[in-house]
């Protein structure tokens, strides 16, 4: 993320208008000095003119005070929808491979409970701290000009308050950051629960998962107890800090008075602008442990952006024009070793199906074809250049890939094939043509803009693998990569996709399967057999009995 300052861009329009309204306070504070001093002379004939200026003042006081409260929403919600902004792309910019082997609820407890955490006790402190430091300078300047003495005193009591702040915001940032990793926890228990809903109701284990969560989050609760019990601390110390500086300073004005050396009028411009002094040192003691307090969220929140594997990609890529190639490659994951010393060719416009045991690695081929994993040794190189030196945008808008764990959105049918590029309405139907889609869009009276519901509840496994092979066949792919994306479907549905994609000219088609229709076994070019960490090219029998 952005060094933080950076999201503060607009806090200029904050400062304008609590300096307006400072300027106003500060000139309703001499104009009331003045009103004073002219009643106790008793002329009375400036007096109701003074007034005047006085009720003028006072009066501005409620439309700024309207506007200051609106540029502060404002200037939080901006800050809050760049900072989420930005990490939401810094999230998108994470390697696939490490993303896929991290717990999304990282993700989740920042982007909700960190980031709430962060608006309430860092960006909205800031925003009142800065509207403190106004106020602040100006009730010092207006005493000053009542009479310095008071100022030297005030400004020792306030410097009390500050260490105090500092000091105690240490425990709350040590538990902040234990909360947030609780809630990180929690989040993703809560998502495994829902996720598993049926498995929990059809086993009986309602009473498990109930006690687990309550355990979970009393834990939650216990230490939010904590946090708000040294808080609570914290304050009372302050309040008490509050009381001396206030009772202090109206001492030391009362003895100045009695010495002469203040008029009356400047004994009660002093009382009513030490609100503006205290305030301010009152909201700074309590915004300081808070804002300390979170830099643990921040270093926490950098963490989860960080890639492990940083590699910078220098070559573009226009497209696939001759062949791919492996050259001894090896991979793993951790210990265990999934390919060793692989050489295997992919050529442009062929079609390759690959087999294999259940973990045998032919997933892994798929992965390191489709750039999410790069070899532990050796190379992949297409058309003469490494494919960890090419550009992942590059890359992607050149290949397709449909799955069996397929997500839609909650849009259109129209928008969940087309996934928001623009493609004409010849070739949208043309590929909902050829992935046999046909019957189930004319079925709705809304055709295309029919919604998809919650990652497509309301439609059959079918239909949601007819359009993942839609949204191929309209990407117009130089390559098309399956990955079990016949499984959900009846055998002659499938049978008759498949001829339709193995038909395709110039398109180069690698089709990781366990599903092996005999009909179209032919109109592959190659039939790539994983097994044993190596890789062979199969006979028919060989392929039957996988």
């Amino acid at each position: 993320m952005k060094r933080k300052i950076v999201y503060f861009k607009n806090i200029y329009l904050a400062v304008i208008i609590f300096v307006l309204f400072a300027y106003i306070n500060f000139k309703l504070s001499f104009a009331l000095y003045d009103l004073i001093n002219i009643a106790l002379e008793g002329l009375w004939d400036q007096f109701f003119e003074q007034a005047k200026y006085v009720m003028l003042y006072a009066a501005l006081l409620l439309p700024v005070n309207l506007i200051t409260s609106f540029i502060k929403s404002f200037v939080i919600k901006d800050v809050m929808v760049h900072m989420k902004g930005d990490y939401i792309r810094k999230v998108f910019q994470k390697n696939i491979s490490e993303f896929q082997n991290e717990n999304n609820a990282l993700y989740v407890s920042a982007l909700t409970n960190d980031f709430n955490l962060i608006e309430k006790d860092y960006v909205e402190q800031i925003v009142v701290l800065v509207e403190s430091f106004i106020n602040f300078g100006t009730a010092i300047l207006i005493i000053y000009l009542i009479n310095p003495l008071i100022l030297l005193i005030g400004v020792a009591m306030i410097g009390l308050n500050a260490i105090v702040s500092v000091f105690s915001s240490k425990p709350i940032k040590k538990h902040n950051t234990e909360r947030s990793e609780m809630m990180s926890k929690y989040s993703g228990f809560i998502k495994e629960v829902l996720s598993a809903f049926h498995i929990i109701k059809t086993n009986d284990l309602e009473s498990k998962i109930t006690t687990t969560y309550q355990t979970e989050s009393k834990k939650i609760q216990d230490k939010k107890y904590v946090i708000d019990r040294i808080m609570s601390y914290i304050f009372a110390i302050q309040n008490m800090n509050f009381s001396i500086t206030f009772f202090g300073l109206m001492f030391f004005v009362s003895f100045l008075t009695l010495k002469g050396l203040i008029l009356f009028s400047g004994v009660a411009v002093v009382a009513t602008n030490l609100d503006n002094i205290i305030g301010p040192v009152a909201q700074l003691s309590e915004a300081l442990p808070r804002i300390l307090s979170v830099k643990s969220l921040f270093v926490r929140i950098e963490k989860t952006l960080q890639n492990q594997t940083v590699y910078e990609e220098t070559k573009s890529f226009e497209g696939f024009n001759h062949q791919i190639e492996f050259i001894d490659v090896s991979f793993a994951y951790d210990e265990n070793v999934v390919l060793d010393q692989v050489n295997l060719t992919f050529e442009k416009g062929k079609k390759y199906l690959v087999v294999g045991p259940s973990g045998g690695g032919k997933s892994t081929v798929l992965r390191l074809l489709r750039k999410y994993f790069s070899p532990k040794s050796g190379e992949i190189l297409i058309d003469g250049v490494n494919l960890m030196d090419i550009k992942k945008i590059d890359y992607f808008s050149k290949i397709a890939n449909i799955e069996q764990q397929i997500f839609l959105f909650e849009e259109t049918l129209k928008n969940n094939l087309t996934l928001y590029k623009p493609f004409t309405d010849e070739e949208i139907w043309d590929a909902v043509d050829r992935a046999g889609l046909h019957d189930f869009v004319s079925s709705s009276e809304e055709g295309l803009d029919r919604m998809i519901l919650d990652n497509g509840k309301n439609i059959s496994g079918g239909e949601k693998s007819r359009i993942a092979i839609a949204r191929g066949l309209l990407n117009k792919a130089d390559i098309l990569f399956l990955d079990e994306a016949f499984a959900s479907l009846d055998y002659e549905r499938a049978k008759e996709i498949e001829k339709g994609l193995l038909s395709l000219k110039d398109v180069t088609i690698v089709n990781v399967s366990h599903v092996i229709i005999e009909e179209n076994k032919d109109m592959y070019d190659e039939i790539v057999y994983v097994k044993n960490q190596k890789i062979t090219f199969a006979q028919t029998n060989v392929v039957q009995n996988s």
